[in-house]
């Protein structure tokens, strides 16, 4: 069994983890000349794609809606995103890559996967797993705890 200390270690290095991998992620991003958030939107795009509702993409970016429209209006103005209007729902969108921006997804992509082996490549393939699965169980179970609410 885990000792407090330990679990404390542990969950005290998720945010600096993650503010550490967004900084150099968002290095990438800037230099293809793109915001990190309108990089972001055109990355989980191709990631969740063809067609991804819009509210689904906002979850996925984590900002409010109001701040994707703006990005996804630029993403319109640069050729490389588009919307449309979802058949039955005038007020429901999804949102695609137009060829461009499937262009910069996967020149992107290429980039991300290379810092992500000059950062990890080290590792041992089996401490990544661990940690990988390590992570979608704490994910997990605080979902199942916000759902449930405190015991």
């Amino acid at each position: 069994m885990p000792t407090d200390s330990a679990l404390f270690d542990l969950t005290n290095a998720l945010q600096p983890v993650r503010r550490a991998w967004v900084q150099a992620a968002s290095a990438i991003i800037a230099e293809f000349g793109l915001s990190t958030s309108l990089g972001t939107a055109v990355l989980l795009t191709s990631r969740l794609g063809p067609a991804v509702p819009q509210k689904e993409l906002t979850l996925e970016v984590g900002v409010n809606p109001a701040a994707l429209v703006r990005t996804l209006d630029q993403g319109e103005a640069a050729g490389l995103l588009g919307r449309n209007a979802v058949s039955g729902d005038r007020r429901s969108n999804t949102v695609s890559l137009l060829p461009k921006g499937e262009k910069l997804a996967a020149a992107m992509e290429r980039r991300l996967a290379d810092l992500r082996r000059d950062l990890l490549d080290n590792l041992p393939p089996e401490e990544i797993e661990i940690t990988t699965r390590i992570l979608r169980t704490l994910e997990e179970r605080a979902q199942i705890y916000m759902q449930r609410g405190p015991v």
